[in-house]
């Protein structure tokens, strides 16, 4: 196992990339699309390359040495984060690029440019940047960006891997958009290879957490469940062991009793019966934040129309069907109030 404590990674920063550009033509019956995609950046000790889709044929190049610096970053020590005062919250953007751009500008977390200028607030994305849409790659470097220029300014960005990250790392295209079948078609078809650990993708991805603690919130993709609680895994060993889980099989997992319990659909990345659950009461609820010593729970996963509390105010839902490409919410928080973020840069308290 790839052990990533005090790892140093190489990375590239990419503040460009090419957009979506699609052409349509008929021939026996058929339609052919041409897309643009990348870039997926490859490295060794001795270079890196990066890999493009240019109009549909796949480009390899060299990366320009200007373009090139040594970044290092490192899993958390801590998962908990503690004096935090102010936050943005969202969830399930599923390559849908432009709305999550809207949201971030409207609401003063990026600037025009999509740089960042929350300061030192804390931006957390639950999961689930993956599949759906056809975005992704853009969305994905957005964030790569925003999380160093967050760090230098003293805040932080949190990207936290949901159940849509897992599958695409372990290789499972059901839910994918036609331009990522098509990258994926000249890597043999295997998702694994654009998202390897000798990526700068891969090895990004492979540092990040799954569950947070901010203050006395809890943000993850899915919910708390007791049987989560029963493994009586710290927030960091429960990161960890899902880590360990990235690109797994589900014959591999269920070899492995927390793997499975973690991947279940009680887990932290698939539970939904906070929604779902006709037979649990505030009180459930409330028993589960005891352990965790939080106040609520902030999840996405499971789509409502608009982010909704729920479960005495003990749950914030932060899904709000940003995937089907028409609107979406962001989740703010100073000041002790919570508010809803609209696409027009509207506030609503929650």
């Amino acid at each position: 196992m790839l052990n990533l404590r005090n790892y140093k990674f190489m990375t590239l920063l990419f503040v460009c990339w090419s957009p979506l550009c699609s052409a349509q033509s008929s021939a026996q019956n058929a339609i052919e699309h041409t897309y643009n995609d990348g870039p997926y950046v490859v490295y060794d000790e001795a270079n890196q390359r990066q890999f493009n889709v240019r109009h549909g044929q796949g480009v390899w190049q060299d990366v320009p040495a200007d373009k090139q610096f040594t970044r290092t970053f490192e899993v958390a020590l801590s998962d908990s984060y503690q004096g935090v005062d102010k936050l943005a919250a969202i969830s399930d953007i599923h390559g849908q690029v432009e709305i999550f751009k809207t949201l971030l500008r409207q609401h003063k977390v990026v600037d025009d440019n999509l740089d960042w200028r929350f300061g030192k607030g804390h931006l957390v994305i639950t999961g689930d940047i993956f599949d759906r849409g056809d975005t992704v790659t853009e969305a994905l470097w957005l964030v790569y960006k925003l999380e160093q220029q967050a760090l230098a300014a003293g805040g932080k960005v949190h990207y936290l891997l949901g159940n849509h990250e897992y599958l695409v790392l372990r290789d499972d295209q059901r839910y994918l958009h036609p331009k990522y079948v098509y990258t994926a078609s000249f890597f043999d078809q295997d998702l694994r290879k654009l998202f390897a650990a000798n990526t700068v993708l891969g090895r990004w991805l492979r540092s990040k957490s799954t569950i947070i603690k901010i203050n006395d919130f809890v943000f993850l993709h899915g919910g708390i469940h007791q049987q989560f609680l029963d493994l009586d895994l710290s927030l960091e060993q429960a990161n960890d062991e899902f880590r360990a889980t990235i690109g797994l099989s589900k014959d591999a997992l269920a070899k492995n009793p927390i793997w499975q319990s973690l991947h279940s659909r009680f887990g932290p990345i698939w539970y939904r019966g906070y929604f779902r659950d006709e037979h649990l009461r505030a009180e459930d609820v409330g028993a589960i934040l005891t352990q965790l010593n939080a106040s609520k729970i902030i999840v996405g996963h499971t789509s409502m129309d608009e982010i909704e509390s729920h479960h005495a105010e003990q749950v914030i839902a932060i899904d709000s069907s940003i995937k089907k490409g028409k609107k979406g919410e962001l989740l703010l928080w100073q000041d002790g109030t919570f508010w809803r973020g609209k696409m027009n840069g509207r506030v609503v308290k929650l």
